[in-house]
């Protein structure tokens, strides 16, 4: 199940903790509003164990889905955008194809095509849109 990551809008994002209970040590970074999370697992007391596939924040944790009566992450259809990378997490896009050479040969400049995939994707992780 992919949950969406409501609350926290004015506050930088929603608290992330280490463990399950609301007592456990706070993890220094907070899960951003728009993230999506997959759930790993869901206790009775609205606490859901995430692993981060879209947005920024810690990568897992536990976090509460609801305070009182204002939601924080909702159960959502929304798909992560972009590619896959190792381990389950998404980058915000994948590269466009490589140009061809104009020049007659039909050859991909592979090397122009690589360097400027890695500086975007550098890019996106440096700013957290992942």
């Amino acid at each position: 199940q992919i949950w969406e990551i409501v609350g926290g809008a004015d506050k930088g994002g929603i608290l992330v903790r280490d463990g399950p209970a609301t007592t456990d040590p706070q993890n220094a970074q907070k899960l951003s509003t728009g993230a999506l999370v997959e759930e790993i697992s869901l206790r009775e007391n609205n606490r859901l164990q995430y692993k981060l596939l879209e947005g920024s924040g810690p990568e897992t944790g536990w976090i509460s889905t609801r305070i009182t009566a204002k939601e924080l992450a909702v159960r959502t259809d929304k798909n992560p955008k972009g590619a896959r990378l190792p381990g389950g997490r998404f980058v915000s896009a994948a590269p466009a194809a490589p140009p061809v050479d104009a020049a007659t040969t039909g050859e991909v400049p592979y090397k122009e095509f690589i360097e400027k995939y890695w500086e975007k994707l550098n890019k996106s992780f440096e700013t957290g849109n992942r």
